[in-house]
């Protein structure tokens, strides 16, 4: 059943417990736990609480302990009600475990019941059960939360605009949680005050707390969540008073596809991969980057100024293979993130059943490209001079 459910094939465990039956076998607990949660990855709650409801049947009438319910049953069947946002479920799961005077909730059932009862939107509810977890943790440290439970409850916060909250819980991280606070949780933690911020219509402390990210973080991803609060700030305060270098595209949506803004294929002039790098090399002092095809017209690499250094050699010996891709469907957003992270020249733009793999033997069918010289154009800088307090792109990638 394990097997099924890792494959991706939940439906299939199911079937397993079928030709148990026919075997004349009786599942355990760890059976039914297995199974409740393929029925939880297949989105089937009320067949899980069939097996739960068998479970505590067969543990009362046959006075078979071994299959009552556990810790594991529960937050099971928590995380599949509190992602259908079921509070009322939620709730009588949460109420029926306590009720279990045998049963210690551990850290990570507190943490299936605070994540269940924010997915269902009662945040009144996960702090109070939050509140309980502190106070056991400090008669028990094994019960202290992760980090990410705090970041949890922040999100919660910063979407209702209670920015003392969401500063509470990030004071709160660093004394009372267990575990390693990590770059990336910090980030978004800063990020999370700025949203709290704004979102109580404090517009003036959310760009306080922007000029801290930028100077302490120096970058910020346009399509993570803090990326999306600075563009509202940039679209509140107005552009020409922009404070990220450069801004923003002012000539297209993050949120468009990059289909619409692609170069297409053929007017990248693409490069057959058989021709020797001595009769295309001043195409190289144009280009930093061109797409190389085999002879089926499929992109099989790029070809990169700095990697031409054998005048002799077929440009296919010397291409970086496979090309990046990305779908045309991608988001602009997506792609401009992918490519300053990754320091990519050029990304191929590809169709869904246009492309035969990702191998380095594989055709992929090209319908444009995308360069960073491309992306840049479409940029604005706010000033001729870039600040220190600016996020500053071009700086950034100036080794691309």
């Amino acid at each position: 059943m394990k097997g099924y459910i890792t494959s991706g094939n939940p439906q299939g465990a199911l079937g397993v417990h079928g030709d148990i039956l026919r075997h004349g076998l009786n599942p355990d607990r760890l059976s039914y736990n297995t199974l409740i949660f393929a029925c939880i990855k297949n989105e089937n709650l009320d067949m899980a609480m069939q097996f739960f409801e068998q479970m505590k049947e067969k543990a009362q009438k046959n006075d078979q302990c071994d299959v009552s319910p556990d810790l594991v049953t529960y937050t099971t069947l928590l995380q599949g009600f509190g992602r259908a946002k079921d509070i009322f479920s939620v709730e009588k799961i949460l109420t029926e475990m306590k009720s279990c005077s045998k049963m210690r909730i551990d850290r990570v059932a507190y943490t299936a019941i605070i994540d269940a009862l924010l997915n269902c939107g009662s945040t009144k509810g996960a702090l109070c059960v939050f509140g309980e977890l502190i106070k056991k943790a400090k008669v028990n440290p094994v019960l202290r939360p992760k980090p990410h439970l705090f970041l949890s409850m922040m999100r919660a916060f910063a979407d209702r605009g209670d920015y003392d909250m969401v500063s509470r819980f990030r004071k709160r991280m660093w004394f009372d949680s267990a575990g390693t606070i990590t770059s990336p949780m910090q980030a978004e933690s800063d990020h999370l005050l700025m949203e709290a911020a704004l979102n109580q219509g404090q517009v003036e402390l959310a760009l306080k707390k922007l000029k801290k990210v930028m100077r302490k973080w120096r970058e910020i991803s346009w399509t993570s969540r803090g990326g999306m609060v600075a563009l509202r700030l940039e679209a509140i305060t107005g552009f020409k008073t922009s404070m990220l270098s450069p801004r923003v595209l002012p000539q297209v949506s993050l949120k468009d596809t990059i289909e619409q803004i692609m170069l297409p294929f053929d007017k990248a002039s693409p490069l057959q991969a058989t021709l020797q790098l001595k009769q295309v090399v001043m195409r190289l002092f144009k280009d930093s980057a061109v797409p190389i095809v085999d002879e089926q017209g499929g992109c099989v690499g790029i070809l990169h100024r700095e990697d031409c250094n054998m005048l002799d050699a077929p440009i296919g010996t010397l291409m970086r293979s496979p090309p990046p891709f990305v779908t045309s469907s991608t988001s602009v957003g997506s792609v401009i993130d992918l490519m300053l992270e990754k320091r990519y020249k050029m990304v191929v733009i590809v169709k869904y059943g246009d492309f035969n793999g990702t191998s380095s033997s594989s055709s992929l069918r090209a319908v444009g490209v995308f360069t960073f010289e491309e992306m840049y154009k479409l940029t604005e800088t706010s000033s001729e001079v870039v600040t220190d307090e600016q996020f500053c792109l071009s700086e950034s990638n100036t080794n691309i």
